[in-house]
């Protein structure tokens, strides 16, 4: 086996072409660059195109794979697509020399050439599989087995990559094993429970073990499958993959925690890796996670009675867990910087800077809102049918994503995939100086931006967050929580800011402001001049440059000239240049007395630094 062997791909009729080195490098570095970019650079607007997920085999189910000769062990995916298309596989596995396989239909360990359509063993090293341009029909179940080459075993990361179809996974087989290392069966947190609640059996929810003990024709051992928290509900029945002759007993305790039969070997003995399947729906009597134990015992009342008198074998597990199934997760932060050197008036504009490259649009930050299988990737909650849980059925069509900050100089306020913020896909409902509303309902929003587009007046600085305002769509049945406030960005402004509130000229005092420039540049300066209502106040000198590394002095009564009323008047000074080089003081002397009274100069608040987004399991 070579360090680098080409994909290949086996498909009816034929085989995929081997791809040339450099093309295999060329995909790497595509697949690498999506990865680094989380998909930020796809066109589609919510596109579920782009599922990962991790895992382990180690501890898993083992077999002996396709044309190999070494036992290992593997682990399975069941995937489908929402509708006919052109797709890839892509696996990661750092600790040991993998394989990727898929499976068309169904998927047997014991027979593991039947419905193979697709396999590779190294891609670009040993530690990577891909299997490329394979098409996928809708309606078709699929599986994704993730394996080894020989006998290793460890983590996995995959990716399947469809440019059109939705893909939809669901857990593979759920087995006890002993000791225990299954993954359990994800059910929707949001259930209301109480009451009682049945989950119908898909296939999803169906228990299996294998018997674990050897025993010769003619004798007769006694089952117990027990899992506290769940009911066997009605029709639940025991099917048996080992030889026809063998035979499952009447299944005792239905409706309760724990089932118990027996099981009698025929003329073929019993073989301790015959597999028992419990299938049949399960009623939920609590929400908290449930764990299964399953017993093999010598006397049926020992299997009546559980624990571990008289038991030969025993597997468990972790069956079913209640996870959240939708989440709202910062993609990415963004900071437009308001520019003190826009026309007037000052900060009416953004600086040019990426991602928007546009003064007049700023790109708040990135988010991600949907199902836990499309923001996170993996398996999705199931519900009350037995299948993934989606938006629809949790929210009511007043569901509402709520951004705060400070939105009063904004022209447009709007949610796109677009990065550049060039697309409008959405308008706020409403936005002021406090928050900016959109109504959602079911939809999601995977891969979106926040965009904020001027109006002409001063932009403020600001922090934003993004939280969800969700309203069920079934209160009886789901309980929905909101999501966040999570931090999305921030507006800063790159000059310096200057305010005296209140600057006053009385008669025989001299009232003025003083600025500092410590920097090497000379620096220009704005002022402007806000009265108290029905004060008609007149100005003049409101620029002027403040000399580098010096000190200016102006006298307000050359700027605040003839007021209608009290003479006194807040001043808001911009200056173009850093906030850390420009000083100000405002100084009111009395000449007489020789008193004088310093103040130094306001800064209006700025945003402030923001804290980093929660990991995606704590949003």
């Amino acid at each position: 086996m070579t360090l680098m062997a080409l994909a290949i791909a086996i498909a009816a009729p034929g085989t995929v072409k081997a791809q040339s080195a450099q093309q295999l490098q060329e995909k790497e570095a595509a697949l690498q660059a999506s990865r680094a970019m989380g998909g930020s650079a796809r066109q589609a607007i919510a596109t579920k195109d782009l599922v990962a997920y991790a895992g382990t085999t180690a501890g898993g189910p083992t077999w002996t794979r396709p044309f190999g000769f070494s036992v290992a062990p593997y682990s399975v995916q069941v995937m489908s697509v929402s509708q006919d298309d052109t797709c890839e596989l892509y696996s990661s596995m750092p600790t040991y020399d993998g394989y990727l396989l898929l499976y068309r239909d169904a998927f047997d360990p014991m027979a593991p050439e039947g419905n193979l359509i697709a396999y590779n063993d190294d891609y670009l090293t040993v530690t990577q599989s891909l299997i490329p341009s394979i098409s996928l029909e809708a309606g078709t179940t699929y599986y994704v087995v993730n394996g080894a080459f020989s006998t290793g075993s460890g983590a996995f990361d995959t990716q399947i990559d469809c440019p059109v179809a939705d893909v939809r996974l669901t857990p593979a087989r759920f087995e006890l094993t002993n000791p225990a290392s299954n993954t359990p069966v994800r059910v929707a947190e949001e259930l209301v429970i109480p009451p009682s609640r049945t989950l119908a059996n898909t296939g999803r929810l169906d228990i299996n073990t294998e018997v674990g003990y050897a025993f010769s024709p003619g004798e007769v051992r006694y089952a117990r499958m027990h899992c506290p928290g769940v009911q066997f509900a009605p029709g639940t029945t025991v099917a048996f993959s080992g030889d026809a002759s063998n035979l499952i007993g009447s299944v005792n305790g239905i409706g309760s925690d724990a089932i118990y039969f027996s099981i009698t070997a025929g003329a073929t003995p019993v073989v301790a890796t015959d597999l028992l399947t419990v299938d049949g729906d399960r009623t939920v009597t609590a929400k908290g996670p449930v764990d299964c134990t399953y017993g093999l015992y010598d006397f049926p009342s020992q299997a009546q009675a559980g624990g571990p008198a008289g038991r030969v074998a025993t597997t468990s597990g972790a069956y079913l867990q209640f996870v959240p199934s939708y989440v709202l997760h910062v993609d990415s932060q963004g900071n437009p910087v308001a520019d003190v050197e826009s026309a007037e008036p000052a900060y009416s504009e953004f600086t040019r800077r990426a991602p928007t490259w546009e003064t007049t649009l700023g790109n708040i930050g990135g988010f991600s809102y949907g199902t836990r299988q499309q923001v996170l990737g993996g398996s999705q909650p199931i519900t009350l049918d037995g299948e993934a849980i989606e938006l629809a059925d949790l929210m009511g069509g007043d569901t509402t994503l709520v951004f705060t900050g400070d939105f009063s100089a904004a022209g447009r306020v709007f949610i796109t995939p677009d990065e550049e913020c060039d697309f409008d896909m959405q308008q706020a409902d409403s936005f002021d100086a406090s928050e900016a509303v959109f109504t959602i309902g079911s939809n999601a929003y995977v891969d979106h931006y926040l965009c904020y587009e001027t109006g002409g007046e001063a932009i403020r600085a600001s922090n934003f967050t993004v939280a969800l305002a969700p309203l069920s769509a079934d209160a009886s049945t789901y309980a929905v929580a909101g999501r966040g406030p999570l931090d999305l960005g921030r507006i800063t402004r790159n000059g310096t800011e200057l305010q005296a509130p209140l600057a006053q000229v009385p008669a025989n005092y001299l009232s003025r402001m003083v600025l500092t420039n410590t920097g090497s540049l000379d620096r220009p300066y704005v002022i402007q001049v806000f009265g108290e209502t029905g004060n008609v106040i007149s100005t003049s000198n409101l620029t002027g440059t403040v000399p580098a590394r010096g000190t200016l002095v102006v006298d307000l009564s050359d700027v605040l000239t003839g007021f209608t009323a009290a003479p006194r008047a807040t001043l808001n000074v911009t200056v173009s240049a850093p906030n850390n080089q420009i000083q100000g003081l405002y100084q009111i002397v009395n000449p007489d007395s020789g008193t004088i009274s310093n103040h130094v100069m306001v800064r209006p608040e700025v945003a402030e630094e923001m804290e980093e987004p929660l990991p995606p399991e704590e949003v």
